[in-house]
Order: structure tokens, then C-alpha cells, then sequence
């Protein structure tokens, strides 16, 4: 189809050659051969009259016309699959369509597990897929490849509608058998003990319990760098070390698991979990459906303070 002398299937294939940066990958994508790849970019390169790439080091460079072209030719395929494509009616008990998330561990447990389990009885054919944080969060966002992210609200990215979830504050976490930790810490003892953190690239790195230490001028011995919250509760057990986390997801597993809470001897902010999509998804009858039962969930939680929840 033409519009205006253009194919608009060529929108398509620019969308995927400026997304993988190679005609190999691209094709891959397009699910077309590497000359029916290469001829889209010449067909491109004759419609604009301009070279659209060029080849450096083995990888296709967009000339400063393509890079212009980027942004809107991924809202238009975007405004095309949200208005045009879906289907306008959406039936819970009877859809199988499949919703992709960006959720740490700790939202996962907290708030993702509940929400999971509505779904289950409401629409038992829909299927959830939770991916791990990475850095590329607003490029996954802004190209449509995900449906909703749950971040600090400090994390919010830019261009895309969001919701507030429910707050969260922190405490310490230590094995009960430990002779060295008792029902409180002081400074002191919170600063000599060994401590098992975790990091977030979308936090740059730095948790935020390290960054109030860095404020008030405090260091600590991070003796184990584990991969995620879940793995910091339990690397505590059998140990004399401590870790610092989520109030919320702490109470969760001192029901299973022989930890206690002890309150931290330093302040640290609370925090609140934040919900966002894709401007262009808003008005998606299945994503209007799935954000209302996260944002019932979520007010579940938030009504039972984290303050409240048994420390010591």
C-alpha cells in the first residue's frame, strides 16, 4: 500500500533496520531474507533521497535524515497497532493475550503475587510475563515492547503516563540465630557488621539505603553483593551479617523464614512504587483492565502501613 508515493510497508522495515542497527538482525525480525532487506533500504534511500545508512565497523549508522525519522515512525506503527490493530472489545474470562511487565523481585512479592492471583480466578487464560530490570526500561516503554513497568517514583520516565502505587519504608534483616545481633542495632554495631546489599541499574547503582549512609557521611562493609531482594533475605540465614530492605518484602518472608526485623538505626526515606505505560497504549481496552486490578492491588497494600508491621 502507498500513501503519497510511499510504502508504507517500508515504515515497517525502517522501524526494525534503525532498531537492530544491521540488515542480519533486521531481517531476522522483518522474517525476510537479507536482499529483500537490503532492497527495502535502497527503496528507502530513493524515496528520501538520502543515503538513510551507512556502514561503519560492520553496523549500519543512520544519517542525521534517518535519525529525525526515528521517533516518529515509531509512534505512527505504534498509533496504528493501539487504534487500528487491537481489537476494541476485550473479554477477560475469555482472552489469552499475553502481558509483558517490568517488575523487580520485591514488587513481584509484594504486589505482583496478589495481582497475579485475581487474575487467575478472573481470567485464567491470560499470561504474565515479568521481566527483570535493565537500563533500556524507557526505550522498552517508548518502542511499545512492554506493557507497564513498576519503579520508585523517583525512576518515572519521561513522556508516559503513570500512577502511584502504594509507599514502603526499610529495615534491617538478621538471622534469629545470630549471637552478635540481638532485638536492636546502634549505629555502632550497624556500621561494623559485615551487610548484604543488592543494586538496581535503574537506580544507577546505588541502593537507597546507601544513599542515606552517603549523606550522613557513614560507611559500611558490604561483604556479599547479591543479585536481587529475594536473595538478600535469604543469604542472612547462618550468619552474623545483616541486610537492609523493604520493610514490606521483610515481613513476608519472616513468616517462613528464621529472620528478624530490627528497626535501622539510621533514617532512611520511604519510598512509593509508581506504575507506567506507553502513551501510546493508553486507552487499550486490556491494558485499562489489567492497570485497574494493579492499582486495586496496590491500595490493598498501601492500607496496611509498613510502619505497623512487627519489628524486634
Amino acid at each position: 500500500m502507498r500513501f503519497e508515493g510511499l510504502d508504507l510497508n517500508l515504515l515497517i522495515a525502517l522501524d526494525a533496520i534503525l532498531e537492530e542497527r544491521s540488515v542480519i538482525g533486521a531481517s531476522r525480525r522483518l522474517h525476510l531474507s537479507q536482499p529483500a532487506t537490503s532492497a527495502a533500504i535502497g527503496r528507502l534511500r530513493e524515496y528520501f533521497n538520502d543515503e538513510i545508512f551507512t556502514i561503519s565497523q560492520r553496523k549500519l549508522v543512520p544519517t542525521p535524515l534517518a535519525q529525525s525519522l526515528e521517533k516518529p515512525t515509531r509512534e505512527i506503527l505504534l498509533q496504528i497497532r493501539a487504534n487500528l490493530i487491537s481489537r476494541p472489545k476485550f473479554d477477560p474470562a475469555s482472552s489469552e493475550r499475553r502481558f509483558r511487565l517490568v517488575v523487580s523481585d520485591y514488587a513481584s512479592i509484594v504486589l505482583m503475587h496478589p495481582v497475579m492471583k485475581r487474575i487467575y480466578n478472573a481470567a485464567p487464560g491470560i499470561r504474565l510475563e515479568i521481566l527483570p530490570f535493565s537500563d533500556s526500561v524507557d526505550d522498552q516503554l517508548q518502542r511499545g515492547e512492554v506493557d507497564f513497568a513498576v519503579v520508585p517514583d523517583t525512576n518515572l520516565i519521561e513522556g508516559h503516563p503513570s500512577q502511584p502505587l502504594f509507599t514502603d519504608e526499610f529495615c534491617c534483616v538478621a538471622w534469629q540465630g545470630s549471637r552478635q545481633i540481638g532485638r536492636s542495632i546502634s549505629l555502632r554495631r550497624y556500621l561494623q557488621a559485615g551487610h548484604i546489599t543488592a543494586q538496581l541499574g535503574l537506580m544507577g547503582g546505588i541502593s537507597f539505603d546507601e544513599r542515606a549512609l552517603v549523606r550522613l557521611g557513614h560507611k559500611r562493609r558490604i561483604e556479599v553483593i547479591a543479585p536481587n531482594f529475594t536473595a538478600m533475605a535469604a543469604m542472612v540465614i547462618g550468619t552474623d551479617r545483616i541486610a537492609t530492605m523493604h520493610h514490606r518484602l521483610a515481613a513476608i518472608f519472616s513468616r517462613n523464614f528464621p529472620l528478624k526485623l530490627l528497626r535501622a538505626p539510621i533514617r532512611i526515606p520511604a519510598f512509593r512504587e509508581a506504575l507506567q505505560w506507553p502513551a501510546s497504549f493508553h486507552t487499550d481496552p486490556a491494558l485499562v483492565w489489567l492497570r485497574e486490578i494493579i492499582i486495586d492491588v496496590a491500595s490493598e497494600v498501601e492500607r496496611t502501613p509498613a510502619s505497623q508491621m512487627k519489628i524486634g
